[in-house]
């Protein structure tokens, strides 16, 4: 059988945040003052930030 080409291969890595409260990080769409924001929030404590990075 032939091998997939190096190209094709698909990779699924996804990387999990956790806020200091030991909450979950989700990514967020906002809609304000008609532009588009995407944000982070905490699951647990509801503390926003623009990036999960930011959490630490």
């Amino acid at each position: 059988m032939a091998q997939a080409s190096k190209n094709s291969r698909t990779g699924s890595a996804t990387q999990k945040f956790i806020c200091s409260c030991g909450g979950e990080v989700k990514m967020k769409t906002l809609f304000e003052n008609g532009k588009v924001k995407n944000v982070a929030e905490c699951e647990k404590c509801k503390r926003l930030e623009r990036r999960p990075s930011d959490f630490k």
